[in-house]
């Protein structure tokens, strides 16, 4: 759903469960996110979003 995250995801080397231990969201729950099955929190978006310092919020969160 999020195609520039799981881009950036895969720029990095990182899966989902690498991701979740790096900003403290569960699997399950960021795997449920990632596939718009249930939404983001704003502070699990910030989390992220330090990840992927080079990047903003909106083109990481983009759903078109």
């Amino acid at each position: 759903m999020f195609k520039n995250l799981n881009a950036e995801m895969a720029r990095n080397n990182l899966t989902i469960k690498a991701l979740a231990e790096q900003t403290g969201i569960g699997y399950e729950s960021l795997k449920n996110k990632m596939s718009g099955a249930t939404e983001f929190k704003r502070n699990e978006m910030i989390a992220i979003k330090r990840e992927f310092r080079d990047c903003s919020l909106d083109y990481l969160f983009a759903t078109e």
